[in-house]
């Protein structure tokens, strides 16, 4: 209704209108987002349900040939659906814990060798700074490519 409105009528402030009803326009959509991942026990916050909603109403929009940047008035969804088709066992392995992750990689820096230290600059270089090469890593068993 919300996108209909946008599409078909002269809202003169969408972001007013967005603002007093996105409770509404975000019903359900804890229940779907529970569906999909197929665990009823998760909780969205505000900001979640409210930047779904957002993803739903862009959605509506581009079945209709149009696009939330068409409203400029409106925020811009930052809400990514899953590549995975909601496959939970996927998502669950791609849920990294980063604070053990980032300790981990801290006690391994202080172990590396010559070789190791510059091939790992090397690629944290090159994901940090954007550029966009392909790497290869190649040495004899024992070398220690997986410990990079």
């Amino acid at each position: 209704m919300f996108a209909s409105m946008l599409m078909f009528c002269e809202v003169t402030n969408p972001r007013l209108l967005l603002d007093a009803h996105w409770e509404f326009l975000s019903d359900g959509i804890e229940a779907m987002t529970c569906y999909e991942h197929a665990d009823p026990n998760i909780t969205l916050f505000e900001d979640a349900l409210k930047d779904r909603a957002l993803y739903e109403i862009d959605q509506v929009f581009m079945r209709n040939g149009h696009r939330m940047e068409d409203f400029p008035m409106l925020p811009k969804s930052y809400y990514i659906p899953s590549v995975h088709g909601g496959n939970r066992l996927v998502e669950e392995e791609l849920a990294y814990d980063r604070h053990s992750l980032t300790v981990d990689v801290d006690n391994a820096e202080n172990r590396f060798n010559d070789d190791q230290r510059n091939a790992y600059e090397t690629i944290l270089n090159v994901v940090t700074n954007k550029k966009g090469k392909l790497l290869f890593m190649y040495g004899s068993g024992g070398t220690g490519k997986t410990f990079v």
